[in-house]
């Protein structure tokens, strides 16, 4: 068992459990992963449902997009990953990352940094694990990192690092008014609830779930109040989780599956809400590239060109989204049914592994995320950088 800073257990399983639902799942953190318990329950609300596979996508060389690396301070690791950036662009949070993970010292440990207005900052944090997931245009991030094996959410705001309550957890989004969204291991219930953390407080509120739900985790708030997030089900073993959104009433429902495939079988994961759009990946039977996005105006979902496994797949307000072409290396955005790759560091045939776009600004003009450098000791290198489109 591992106990937290209260003294309270917290066995392996729950904390691996907790980590999985993480909004961004990087290469370093997928050995956290772990299932729980799902099943299939039918969507409340008649969606029309668009599905486009990989095949049917038009993928097109980028256009005119300039590739910058984002500073790592001195002294600082090398390989850097974008975890976050503000929905107008001017605040990038990023980590600098240890060259060899298995080094008993420092292969557990990230460095948290904001990039603003062509200045660095440190975001001191303890323990391991460390990230800032999502800030905003105040510079008010929100993130998590693990301190003695025990995952806990942070905000960072106004150069101080306060601990948000309500006990292990993570905080992953954020909004433009400060409110903080994530979820809150229950010691008493040994239920994982979505939270919301409002802004200027460190007071944590669960958002209720369904009847059936066991966990649940709130992954991004719009600016309106919106919430995304998963929920998993009782009774079905197979690790899945359904994707979810609450009204900013705080009234819950889920959200629809493409044309042909069945909630039953889905393991999604929403990641970004801008506007009235929604974007993250779904995994099920049929499915290749597993980016999605829903217009929750429209009442449409489809399936894009975009993602690899867990990785971000971010959503303009115009519903244009960032990650990287499905099978490939090349970080990509998608505007229709088009594909457009972004310019890497290395050339594409020396990239073993893959670039990604994390986020993108409200104008569609910046795009952040990360690029492979190289590879020293047989692993690969990163650099955090941006991607200014015309």
């Amino acid at each position: 068992m591992h106990s937290g800073p209260d003294g309270e257990p917290l066995n392996l399983e729950d904390i691996e459990t907790m980590a999985f639902t993480a909004r961004r799942t990087f290469n370093s953190r997928r050995a956290l992963a772990a299932a729980t318990a799902v099943a299939a329950v039918a969507a409340t609300t008649v969606f029309t449902t668009q599905f486009a596979s990989a095949a049917e996508t038009d993928v097109a060389a980028a256009q005119a997009c300039t590739l910058e690396t984002l500073p790592i301070p001195e002294g600082l690791f090398q390989s850097a990953k974008v975890t976050g950036m503000s929905r107008d662009g001017s605040v990038i949070a990023y980590q600098a990352e240890p060259f060899d993970y298995s080094d008993p010292e420092t292969g557990l440990r990230h460095y948290p940094l904001l990039y603003a207005g062509g200045e660095v900052t440190e975001v001191p944090m303890p323990g391991e694990w460390q990230e800032i997931a999502d800030v905003n245009s105040k510079g008010v991030g929100a993130g998590f990192a693990f301190v003695n094996d025990v995952p806990l959410p942070y905000v960072w705001r106004d150069g101080t690092l306060t601990r948000l309550l309500g006990g292990q957890g993570f905080a992953y989004g954020i909004n433009e008014s400060g409110d903080i969204v994530g979820q809150v291991y229950n010691k008493d219930t040994g239920v994982t609830h979505p939270t919301v953390w409002r802004a200027g407080t460190t007071n944590p509120v669960r958002l209720a779930l369904p009847e059936n739900a066991q966990w649940g985790a709130a992954t991004a708030i719009a600016n309106d109040g919106r919430i995304i997030g998963t929920i998993t089900l009782e009774g079905d073993h197979s690790g899945d989780t359904k994707p979810y959104i609450w009204s900013s009433s705080g009234v819950g429902r889920m959200l629809p599956m493409p044309a042909g495939v069945s909630l039953a079988d889905a393991d999604a994961h929403p990641m970004e809400i801008n506007g009235d759009w929604v974007s993250g990946t779904l995994h099920a039977p049929g499915v290749d590239a597993p980016g999605i996005r829903w217009n929750l105006a429209k009442g449409t979902v489809e399936m894009t060109g975009l993602g690899q496994s867990e990785e971000t797949v971010a959503i303009g307000p115009d519903g244009t989204v960032v990650g990287h072409v499905w099978n490939a290396p090349t970080a990509a955005y998608q505007t229709g049914a088009t594909v457009y790759e972004l310019p890497g560091l290395i050339d594409a045939a020396d990239n073993l592994n893959y670039d990604n776009a994390e986020a993108i600004s409200a104008d569609g003009t910046l795009i952040a995320g990360w690029a492979v450098s190289g590879y020293e000791g047989g692993r690969e290198m990163h650099q955090a950088v941006t991607w200014t489109c015309a």
